[in-house]
């Protein structure tokens, strides 16, 4: 029997791996081997930035690949923000489009969403950053609602750990829901299922060495208390 990718990665693990330009591990062979270490370690799925690393790693998996193409706008990075772009990374190999649905990107109108969903062929999850868009989003036409945006837009709350709030909001509301934004630990991803996640996302917490290094270097005494 065949599975769609949903239903691949409900109830598991996607791991977010993406990197800044700048950054050393910036390199689409590097990324490859990040995200299949991820695998190795139990990831059953990925979430990758753009079509040259989606390529890359499509041959050496069957897991479902999450696929978004960010394009900065000056202030913050948009999340595959025209149809071309989606077409780009389904043609590289995503199974599942991720498309920013944030008022703050969409306005009023979230039919781009439906149309993306229409030239792939390919499921959209609609990364939000409240409740309200989620549900928007959802009635627009995506297959799923991340809560990935959460504490990144002027319109939802910050804070350093991930929006469990919303996630529980949105699944009550029948949304399909996957939980991503600064899950840092296992305890948060434990929460998130709790409250009823279809899956969780976690980027930096294992993909990326800088974020990784920084958290242990925090507590370190030449920081907390420096001369």
């Amino acid at each position: 029997m065949t599975h769609g990718p949903l239903e691949l990665i409900t109830g598991r693990l996607i791991a977010s791996v993406q990197a800044s330009a700048g950054s050393p591990v910036r390199d689409t062979e590097v990324i490859a081997a990040l995200a299949e270490s991820a695998l190795v370690g139990g990831a059953s799925a990925l979430r990758l930035n753009g079509p040259d690393d989606i390529r890359r790693v499509r041959p050496a998996t069957t897991v479902p690949i999450i696929g978004l193409h960010k394009v900065f706008n000056g202030i913050r990075n948009i999340i595959t923000p025209d149809v071309a772009l989606a077409v780009g990374l389904a043609q590289a190999g995503a199974d599942i489009i991720a498309v920013d649905a944030t008022v703050e990107q969409l306005g009023e109108s979230f039919a781009l969403l439906g149309e993306i969903a229409e030239a792939t062929g390919r499921p959209v999850m609609a990364d939000v950053s409240t409740f309200d868009e989620g549900v928007r989003a959802w009635e627009a036409g995506a297959t799923v609602v991340g809560t990935t945006l959460s504490g990144y837009t002027p319109h939802s709350p910050g804070g350093d750990g991930p929006d469990l709030r919303l996630v529980a909001e949105l699944v009550a509301a029948g949304v399909p829901t996957i939980a991503e934004g600064r899950y840092q630990t296992p305890e948060q991803v434990r929460q998130a299922f709790d409250a009823g996640a279809l899956a969780v996302v976690v980027g930096g917490a294992i993909t990326d060495p800088i974020a990784i290094t920084r958290r242990f270097v925090a507590v370190t005494p030449a920081v907390r208390t420096p001369a």
